[in-house]
């Protein structure tokens, strides 16, 4: 996915001179059917990133009037450029005296923010695209098979695969029994085909999930028969489909397997949370342990409550981060004031290649933890 890798490229951006933008706006029609809607959604916004930047960034006039500048170059294109095409969700960064515009149409949908700072806020994009497995999508007929990628609501068909198959034959006699062992074996063959084309493809993609769909429920036991032990260990489901099936469809099927798999993961981390915290070993809770270890670069996973934030303080000549001192341990100078510790928090820790998660609010194990907690590297 194209996004993907212009994510990483935006990493390294930062000015101290310019306020940077960084917008995500559900587009979606489901929800927001007129132009206006979002269009509205986005007005709401920009109000309340200006008395936020106002209130926290301590911006210059000139900084002001170039926010202002930035926020409603971002309004004239909604207003007379974009176009949803099919979109759930729109991020935008801008910085334009640093030429910096990336617009990014999303099929799955983002929550509304609006965000100012001096680096493009990724940390809601990528844990967003992380929520989503790359999928190896196989559906199979009796005589045609299709290979899909699917990732974060796009579809991309890969290749078709046909044969010629004897049809099943109604006389009686030895002879129908010869062609019915022709057919079944053809059948076999034609199932055999599909399933190494897709174990070539998750291989060559490295796709971590398998769906497969069949047209008929009597294929699935010489679809398993075939089916690689390493595509069998990331089977995620199956589902009757036809062959012809649209995107939609076939997204629909994919979404459903993606989300138990999400809702399951999840499950399984935060019942061990509790008794990871209580060893002391692999993971650390609350802000100020939190913050500590992400300083010393060892975060592997960072785990937020929905809603958790605090203010905190950071360093901006290092880039030290903490809860409440005041003074920078490695710099020695004076801590800056930042409202929302977690959120640069998270920042920091995309920065550091650890992966992301809000969960949701009210689980024991994340009240043990303060609201924050990390997985730690070493």
């Amino acid at each position: 996915m194209a996004i993907t890798s212009e994510l990483a490229s935006l990493r390294e951006f930062t000015t101290r001179e310019h306020p940077v933008v960084s917008l995500y706006l559900d587009v979606n029609g489901a929800r927001f059917p007129r132009k206006g809607d979002y269009e509205t959604e986005y007005s709401f916004l920009v109000h309340d990133a200006r008395r936020t930047a106002a209130d926290t960034l301590h911006l210059s006039k000139d900084q002001e009037e170039r926010l202002d500048l930035e926020l409603q170059a971002i309004g004239e294109f909604l207003a007379l450029e974009y176009r949803r095409e099919g979109s759930k969700g729109l991020v935008i960064f801008s910085c334009r005296n640093e030429d910096l515009w990336e617009v990014m149409p999303l099929k799955i949908p983002v929550e509304n923010r609006l965000l100012v700072d001096s680096k493009p806020r990724l940390a809601p994009l990528a844990e967003t695209l992380s929520r989503h497995s790359r999928f190896c999508v196989l559906l199979a007929s009796k005589e045609a098979a299709r290979i899909f990628e699917a990732y974060a609501g796009e579809l991309t068909e890969q290749t078709d695969l046909f044969d010629n198959i004897l049809k099943r034959h109604t006389q009686g006699g030895w002879e129908q029994a010869k062609l019915q062992r022709r057919h079944e074996i053809q059948v076999h063959n034609h199932l055999k085909r599909a399933a190494e084309a897709a174990l070539s493809f998750v291989q060559e993609r490295s796709l971590e999930r398998l769906a497969a769909g069949i047209s008929s429920e009597e294929l699935w036991p010489e679809l398993d028969k075939v089916l690689h032990p390493y595509l069998k260990e990331r089977l995620a489901g199956r589902f009757n489909l036809e062959i012809s099936a649209g995107s939609k469809d076939i997204l629909e099927r994919v979404d459903v397997l993606d989300a138990e798999i999400r809702h399951q993961a999840e499950i399984r981390l935060l019942d061990s949370l509790g008794p990871e915290l209580e060893a002391g070993k692999n993971y650390v809770g609350g802000p100020d342990d939190v913050l500590a270890v992400l300083n010393e670069r060892r975060v592997e996973l960072l785990i937020v409550e929905n809603g958790f934030s605090v203010s905190g303080r950071m360093c901006n000549s290092c880039g030290t981060i903490a809860f409440s001192e005041e003074t920078c341990p490695g710099c020695r100078l004076d801590m800056q004031p930042v409202a929302d510790i977690v959120e640069e928090a998270r920042e920091q820790a995309l920065r550091q290649d650890a992966a992301l998660l809000t969960v949701a609010a009210g689980h024991p194990a994340m009240k043990q933890a303060g609201g924050i907690a990390a997985r730690l590297r070493y």
